[in-house]
């Protein structure tokens, strides 16, 4: 083998190790400053839950993009869930900020616009939960398929006994979902101020489409064999998840888009 190809090689094998170790790492500790998402709650009636939805595909989404589009916001995502249930939220939004300076700004819109709707769309929903959190892991990439799975959680230990097991034990996993092709991306956020909240880390699953959705617990199962088998610390891990956390009711849910 000549020295190039040798070199070609080792250049090859060391970026798909970055990737691999960037996949779930965080750039930066979320708690070394102020937080730059926050995550709100709608729960609407039965009888309102159309016209939520069609005031945020009408206006909703268009008032979000002009946020983005002016800085303050470097990303958003509108989930609505799949069925009416009134044990979860109707509609989640995700706000990203570019960081902890421009989220401050957001006590602006929360003064003229509760939770960042107008009166017309207030009067549509009954309860709102707000939730300051952070980004600790994210893996994969968003294709656009609009198929969600959300997932909170409470934590019982440290939040870095947990991140090391999130590490150890559930991203061995989600990576394993994204080489099937059933999971196009997953974010993992941790609430900064959890005490009396119903959820402390908050898990956004993407599928790949309803047929990823579909193959969910088939690929679950085929990657806790190969992670058995190959993975002696993935075992470890596996052995007491109840000491590490409580999960609550999953929720199916759909991204709005803009109309």
């Amino acid at each position: 083998m000549t020295v190039w190809r040798k070199l070609a090689l080792s250049c090859v094998t060391l970026f798909a190790a970055l990737q691999l170790a960037a996949q779930a790492a965080p750039a930066a500790d979320p708690t070394a400053a102020g937080t730059t998402a926050l995550v709100l709650e709608y729960h609407a009636s039965p009888v309102n839950r159309l016209a939520l939805r069609q005031f945020m595909q009408s206006e909703g989404l268009p008032q979000l993009g002009r946020w983005k589009a002016d800085g303050l916001l470097s990303g958003y995502k509108v989930l609505f869930s799949r069925w009416t249930d009134n044990q979860n939220w109707d509609m989640l939004i995700l706000l990203n900020f570019p960081n902890a300076a421009t989220m401050s700004k957001w006590r602006d819109i929360e003064a003229a616009m509760p939770a960042g709707l107008p009166p017309k769309a207030l009067a549509l929903v009954n309860k709102i939960d707000t939730n300051p959190g952070d980004l600790y892991l994210e893996g994969g990439a968003s294709k656009g398929s609009g198929v969600y799975v959300v997932i909170p959680y409470d934590y019982l230990v440290s939040t870095e006994k947990y991140l090391a097991y999130l590490r150890g034990y559930l991203v061995p996993q989600l990576d394993g979902w994204l080489k099937e092709g059933v999971l196009n991306q997953y974010s993992v956020y941790f609430g900064r101020y959890v005490v009396g909240r119903h959820w402390s880390a908050l898990m956004f699953y993407e599928y790949n489409g309803d047929e990823g959705l579909g193959l969910r617990e088939q690929t679950q199962a085929k990657v806790r064999v190969d992670l058995v088998k190959n993975n002696p610390s993935w075992v470890e891990w596996s052995k007491d998840k109840g000491q590490y956390r409580v999960n609550r009711q999953y929720i199916i849910a759909d991204e709005l888009k803009a109309k």
